[in-house]
């Protein structure tokens, strides 16, 4: 499958033969330095953070100088493009329920990724990096390339045509914003309530016109878009006003509208019911090899099993990332949830339903532990860990040289700023925080500076104008 972004293949990690993910990425970005350097160090920083609603993305190779390959975990599952590329074929546009239980799943996840850093965004959600996993589950994949992506430089519509971004109007280049995420929302709803994804021709000059034609389907039962939901669209597509600033805004808003109509269901049923019929999904128990991708063949192969499913999912992932600010820290997150949820599909369904909210309420309770605020001085150390590309780099921190990369020191809890330089090439200077008993990766991209034009004996290299 390829959506600009590169080729999506099926494979197993040789280091530790469980199925994953390579996206082959497309010349063009391998071939740009900036997009390559942001990218590997989006990577290297959310390398050691897990959340159910996000693909977990291991590291970027470079099995040659004209080849990048960003290598995540496999997960189960359809997504969504393939989805609506069948739904479409068949000529069936899913139903409100369903349209309504996949963005009341996606708005959260997306608003989280943003929660402790405004300017944070993923950039690129689309049908085609969408997942829709047993049960009825939304993942986010290809969330680790915004910063990247800010480095092309595209006008808006290059960035749709090119890569199915879909960004908001901007004076100058596309970058990837809040505001742009909760656009990539609407476009989403959009084309779940069209049951079909957006042409290269209708973004964004005939928004305007699909909004006013979407309709809601309730069972045979089909009517135009409520005034309150065709609303909510269009802020989210920034066609009025007062379009969302961000997608926590969006998920305010998209409750008011499902307390508007009492139509609208917000179970996962319809969903569920809408990717088996399209996708081939089958939500299978334990010990049954897992679901099948019927409907999301990547290059005539099939991803079958996840590490999503895996008990070491399950340990705590604190890191503090360090750069542009923190991803959300995950120690046991609404994985636990999810889980507990697929070991007791086998009980009765009131019996399984309190369970599974305990364990909810647990998972709450640990989320909030790990992200509160601290207040006074908090004493202890943590470690960090720095690497490089290329490898050797001098690492100083708070003024004292520690080493050369790779690098793996103890530092006491608090603020702290390192440097990182290759030979004579111009430092990186960061600034991170150090949490106690938790682990700090840091990646660095470096650019070894040039050697100095030879100079022949007894010239000289420039020549001063004499004063008049």
């Amino acid at each position: 499958m390829t959506d600009g972004l590169g080729r999506r293949v099926a494979a197993t990690d040789a280091a530790t033969g469980e199925p994953v993910e390579h996206l082959e990425l497309a010349p063009a970005l391998v071939l740009h330095t900036g997009f390559a350097t942001a990218l590997g160090e989006r990577v290297a920083r959310f390398a050691a953070v897990r959340h159910a609603s996000y693909v977990h993305v291991l590291r970027v190779d470079r099995p040659a100088i004209d080849q990048l390959v960003v290598v995540s975990d496999a997960t189960r599952g359809t997504r969504l493009s393939d989805l609506l590329d069948a739904a479409e074929a068949a000529g069936v546009r899913p139903e409100i329920d369903a349209v309504v239980a996949l963005v009341r799943q996606l708005l959260p996840a997306v608003a989280l990724f943003s929660r402790h850093n405004r300017d944070n965004a993923i950039g690129t959600i689309a049908p085609e990096r969408l997942f829709i996993a047993p049960p009825a589950r939304v993942v986010i994949a290809e969330a680790v390339f915004g910063p990247a992506f800010d480095q092309l430089g595209l006008t808006r519509v290059e960035a749709w045509q090119r890569y199915r971004v879909a960004a908001p109007p901007s004076e100058g280049a596309v970058t990837c914003t809040p505001r742009g995420d909760a656009m990539a929302l609407g476009v989403v709803a959009l084309s779940m309530l069209l049951g079909r994804r957006l042409k290269d021709n209708e973004f964004p000059d005939q928004l305007p016109a699909l909004v006013s034609a979407a309709r809601e389907r309730h069972g045979d039962d089909d009517h135009p878009l409520s005034a309150v939901f065709a609303r909510w669209l269009r802020r989210a597509l920034q066609l009025e006003g007062s379009g969302f600033e961000s997608p926590h805004a969006a998920q305010i808003a998209f409750e008011e509208v499902l307390a508007s109509n009492r139509r609208y269901v917000t179970g996962t049923g319809a969903l569920e019911q809408w990717s088996e019929e399209h996708g081939g999904l089958k939500h299978e128990g334990p010990g049954h090899g897992g679901a099948k991708h019927e409907g999301s063949k990547l290059e005539g192969s099939k991803l079958e099993g996840s590490q999503h499913d895996s008990p070491r999912d399950l340990e705590p992932a604190g890191i503090d990332t360090g750069g542009d600010g923190p991803p959300e820290v995950v120690p046991l997150s609404a994985r636990v949830g999810v889980d507990a949820e697929r070991r007791f599909l086998g009980l009765r369904p009131l019996w399984a339903a309190v369970v599974v909210g305990v364990l909810l309420m647990q998972a709450a309770v640990i989320g909030w532990y790990w992200t509160r605020p601290v207040e006074g001085p908090v004493e202890g150390e943590g470690e960090l860990v720095v690497t490089s590309r290329p490898d050797g780099a001098r690492v100083v921190v708070d003024g004292s040289d520690r080493g050369a990369t790779p690098l793996t020191i103890t530092l006491p809890v608090g603020a702290h700023v390192i440097e990182v330089r290759a030979g004579a090439g111009e430092p990186r200077v960061i600034p991170l925080m150090i949490r106690a008993n938790m682990q700090t990766a840091q990646y660095v991209e470096l650019q070894q500076a040039a050697p100095p034009p030879a100079v022949e004996r007894g010239v000289p290299a420039s020549k001063t104008p004499p004063r008049r």
